[in-house]
């Protein structure tokens, strides 16, 4: 393995472990029901880091991605602007140091969301590349 490949391994792996995050906090606000105001600061950190570095890995490696088909590539890039949202989110939320933005999703939100970040969780941790 290659010192090139070892990074594109990383910043794949932070999507799948961002995604992978992502799934649990959706299923324990179903679970649970807490507020998304009172997420700790270390989240917005986590999201905004590993998220950035997801994001340049999967633009970077774009072309390198071995498809499973044509329903991948939509796929592909509706990670990458989910990705870059979620980096501009928290990053703001960090900026204003507060996260009453978070309070606009509705609790029935998170049924929508527990699938697509599984599925995105899925993908990340599956992607190939040549």
């Amino acid at each position: 393995m290659t010192a090139d490949s070892s990074v594109t391994r990383l910043g794949l792996h932070a999507a799948a472990v961002l995604y992978t995050g992502g799934s649990i906090a959706q299923l324990l606000k179903l679970i649970f029901d807490f507020p998304w105001q009172e997420m700790p600061w270390a989240v917005d950190w986590a999201i905004v880091a590993l998220g950035s570095l997801a994001t340049v890995t999967l633009v970077a490696n774009t072309g390198r991605i071995a498809w499973r088909g044509a329903w991948e590539k939509p796929v592909h890039y509706l990670i990458i602007l989910h990705l870059m949202a979620s980096v501009a989110t928290h990053l703001w939320a960090l900026w204003v140091r507060n996260h009453d933005m978070f309070g606009t999703f509705p609790y029935e939100y998170s049924y929508f969301a527990l699938a697509y970040f599984g599925f995105f969780a899925w993908r990340s941790w599956t992607i190939r590349t040549r």
